[in-house]
């Protein structure tokens, strides 16, 4: 049997995807971490580890307060001499190393001596603090556990962050990877939720975005509350928890390998915005807690899907969409009979829909279909002076493209940093701080 330059190509492609979804299936799964059972086995499995009298350890944060000793008024720098310290519970962290134990011991004796005047104390003293904070953030957790709006808020944070520095907006979609791992494997408060968030932000740009970002300037725009010290102690844990697996497959990496497979007959333009349309789902998908239990891969697939078919059937005949199912099909990927693919297919349709980025173009099959940019986005646009200036329906049907829109609508490339104003939350006095990053 004589094999084409095609096969070669395709059989490139099965090995390439057969790697990323063995590493999806293995190191880089994620649970439902929020469900109410899952939670309540991490705080039984943390309060468990306390009881056992020092077979748990527990990373010192030097000087980050808990969120609920914050004092009113928001959330100044905090100095090296306060007397309160948060700790992160490491009981239920796979591993750790007799040296990352040795630095976390170090930091909690360094923590305690400070408390205490500069006097080391005793065991029972130390054992006594060890169970008054681990009772304090245990109080703290119960009271301000994370949900689904602080994840969305902070997966927004991150997109501006990276929009504000040019950085590859995929950058976010490994951020949230490495946030959504750490949170499974322990209870966490506000103010440790910001901090991980933040150190998540900070390792994935220094592993995709090498030399282009100063940990001052990150720390800048957290108002200074976390000091240089808060991240990396974090940035230590998380890495201990994750295992050291921090290049994850993300959704965009399988959308640019399945797009190897749509046909390169259709036309270009059609194909660009296939492609443009496929990473703008993916995008919609990493705010999206729901998303988080799923494959990437099965994430991708239906975010392609959905990008052929809303280019509409003058633009890209169905013959391509069957030909792009068969070759996956024939990867080994049963697409038809994967109810996760389906629901992630019908997931995205609904949130594209129900985000306004559909036109109605059905009463005009000549106008191709392409998402539009909200109102917000649009308004951004035009006070830039480049978009509203032209009508669209002027514009030759070929040069249109797709507007690449993140979830957080704003456009690719450098923006502003604004700020939040969502401070009309309870009575929690560390509702003001750390604004920027959506939590409050």
């Amino acid at each position: 049997m004589v094999y084409t330059r095609d096969d070669y190509y395709l059989v490139d492609i099965g090995h390439r995807l057969k790697g990323m979804r063995n590493q999806e299936a293995s190191h880089y799964t994620i649970p439902g971490y929020l469900a109410v059972e899952w939670q309540q086995k991490l705080r039984d499995a943390t309060e468990a580890a306390n009881l056992a009298g020092g077979t748990t350890a527990e990373i010192g944060i030097p000087s980050l307060q808990d969120a609920s000793s914050s004092p009113a008024g928001g959330a100044a720098p905090v100095s090296s001499s306060s007397s309160s310290s948060a700790v992160i519970p490491v009981a239920v962290v796979a591993g750790g190393g007799d040296a990352f134990q040795a630095r976390a011991a170090r930091a909690a004796v360094v923590a305690a001596t400070a408390n205490h005047g500069g006097a080391p104390p005793n065991n029972a003293a130390a054992g006594a603090a060890g169970g008054a904070n681990a009772s304090q953030g245990s109080s703290s957790s119960n009271n301000s556990q994370i949900n689904e709006l602080w994840r969305e808020k902070i997966c927004e944070w991150c997109y501006q962050v990276v929009d504000h520095f040019d950085f590859n907006r995929e950058v976010v979609s490994v951020t949230m990877s490495y946030l959504d791992r750490y949170l499974a494997t322990r209870t966490v408060n506000r103010r440790i939720f910001q901090l991980a968030a933040m150190t998540a932000l900070y390792l994935a740009i220094k592993l995709y975005e090498p030399g282009k970002l100063r940990m001052s300037s990150l720390i800048d725009l957290s108002r200074g509350y976390f000091m240089a010290e808060h991240i990396v102690t974090m940035e230590d844990s998380m890495l201990q928890s994750l295992g050291w697996h921090v290049h994850p497959p993300t959704p965009l990496a399988f959308v640019r390998d399945f797009m190897r497979l749509v046909s390169v007959e259709i036309d270009p333009g059609a194909r660009h915005d296939v492609s443009e349309l496929g990473r703008f789902m993916t995008e919609l998908s990493v705010c999206d807690y729901w998303f988080v239990t799923k494959k990437p891969s099965s994430i991708a697939l239906a975010s392609l899907v959905n990008a052929i078919e809303l280019q509409g059937p003058r633009r890209v005949d169905p013959k391509y969409k069957i030909e792009f199912l068969t070759r996956v099909v024939d990867l080994g990927i049963d697409i038809a009979s994967d109810e996760e693919i389906l629901a992630c297919y019908e997931r995205l349709r609904q949130m594209y829909d129900a985000g306004g980025y559909t036109p109605t173009l059905e009463d005009d099959p000549a106008v191709p279909v392409v998402a539009a940019a909200p109102p917000a986005a649009a308004a951004a646009a035009a006070g830039g002076g480049e978009a509203g200036e032209d009508d669209p329906e002027e514009e030759d049907s070929e040069t249109l493209r797709v507007h690449s829109i993140s979830p957080t609508c704003v456009a690719d490339g450098a923006d502003e940093m604004e700020a939040s104003d969502d401070d009309d939350d309870d009575d929690d006095d560390d509702d003001d701080d750390l604004s920027e990053m959506g939590c409050a």
